[in-house]
């Protein structure tokens, strides 16, 4: 019998030699659905409207031999796996949530994650030379209607020093004992190296999957990990390494190129809490030497902090958004914010344990050097902002006069059904 046919997939727009499937169209809409409480105008046309802007930025880039190298492209594919795989409980949960391995998801990113990286490229070369001067964010800020303008949260600008104890002599000859026996386990045939790194890792967030850490490329590991790492056949075992996070061994699953995907077993040396008592001493000592101007806070976060985000820059918080010192107080941690609510300016708070991000605890103390209110935007205290403000309307103006003058000379072709957009009234006679 003849069955009438299903149409399971068809093109909506098409932008040069570039096409727009409408599950491409559905899935990006679904998702804006889900994160505009409202919005003036058809959504699904509007989405629609950004992603024949997005085929054009391809073109832009395709014409222009806009090259994306694929060591980029991987090692962003690699990021977005690692994260996810973190979200759902590790990469064999990811597996399980995909319905397919993680080899297979991502050899079907790698080409949507090279356009979206072209079509940046593209975005971010358009707009590279676009500069707002001191007179036309004058002139952004006072074409903001008065009952209009933008409420600026409490900043402020804090430093941190942080510390973190170092083993004793004693802990690391035990942690190097007990990795030692782990490794001749192993090579003794007792039990497997995935057995092993799954029950005696101290790393806990590979031990689930057995030590795996996923394909990695240079630059992405320690040196002595990495350098170790790159010299292993597959299969074979590596001799015991030390790095700043203690002792690992390592066995390597698989090389592709210019990129491995190893397992490995860490025994973190045990940190005593008399060791902890230095650290909280010693950052005592630091803070009598603050108040007493015998060294300032720059030099002390150079020499003494183990906080890579805030030692660079003399111990201080910034936006990453503007790369000012002067940090809305949402941007930071909900404890860091219970802090400040205590504190008055110029202000050291005691030493204070906390916990890092690898989940291991230090010490650190805070200094408080401005606190700006919650308040009505003006230029004199906000000027970082208005600017990045009137930088981001001159940027989009101008994209918007660049895709009026291109669009003209590239083929567009949009489906019937979406005729009376006026979202796409802009491209209408360009087919």
């Amino acid at each position: 019998m003849a069955q009438q046919g299903k149409v399971l997939e068809e093109i909506v727009a098409v932008v040069g030699e570039n096409v727009i499937l409408k599950s491409d169209l559905e899935t990006e809409y679904l998702q804006a659905k889900e994160q505009m409480e409202f919005f003036e105008g058809d959504l699904k046309c509007e989405i629609l409207n950004q992603l024949i802007i997005q085929k054009l930025y391809l073109h832009k880039g395709e014409v222009d031999s806009v090259s994306v190298s694929e060591d980029r492209v991987e090692s962003e594919v690699d990021r977005r796996v690692k994260f996810y795989a973190a979200q759902i409980g590790g990469e064999r949960q990811l597996e399980r949530y995909l319905g397919k391995s993680i080899d297979d998801y991502k050899e079907l990113m790698r080409p949507k994650v090279k356009e979206q990286m072209m079509i940046q490229d593209v975005q971010q070369k358009l707009i590279a030379d676009v500069k707002v001067s001191p007179t036309q964010v004058q002139d952004y800020f006072n074409r903001i209607p008065k009952d209009s303008l933008p409420s600026f949260e409490r900043s402020v600008e804090l430093a941190q020093i942080s510390m973190t104890p170092d083993p004793s002599q004693i802990a690391l000859d035990y942690a190097l004992e007990t990795i030692q026996e782990i490794r001749a386990d192993i090579m003794a045939g007792k039990y497997t190296f995935e057995y092993a790194a799954r029950f005696k890792s101290d790393d806990k967030g590979t031990a689930v999957n057995g030590g795996e850490l996923g394909y990695f490329t240079r630059g992405q590991m320690v040196g002595a990990f990495e350098r170790t790492a790159f010299k292993l056949t597959k299969d074979s075992i590596s001799e015991i390494i030390q790095t700043e996070f203690g002792y690992h061994i390592i066995q390597l699953i698989d090389r592709k190129g210019e990129k491995v995907n190893a397992r490995h077993i860490l025994i973190k040396p045990l940190v005593l809490a008399s060791d902890y008592e230095k650290v909280k001493d010693k950052l005592k000592t630091v803070i009598r030497q603050l108040k007493a101007d015998s060294i300032d806070f720059c030099k002390a976060a150079s020499e003494y902090s183990s906080d890579m985000f805030t030692k660079d820059n003399c111990g201080f918080y910034v936006d990453q958004n503007t790369g000012s010192q002067s940090v809305g107080i949402s941007n930071l941690e909900p404890d860091i914010i219970a802090t400040l609510s205590t504190m008055e300016v110029g202000e050291y708070t005691e030493p204070r344990e906390f916990q890092q991000y690898d989940g291991s605890k230090a010490y650190r103390f805070f200094y408080l050097k401005s606190s700006s209110p919650e308040h009505e935007a003006n230029l004199r205290d906000d000027y970082q902002k208005i600017q990045k403000l009137a930088l981001a309307e001159a940027q989009d103006k101008y994209v918007s006069q660049w895709t009026q003058d291109y669009k003209t000379g590239v083929y567009v072709w949009i489906d019937d059904k979406y005729k009376n957009c006026k979202e796409l009234k802009p491209w209408q006679g360009l087919n």
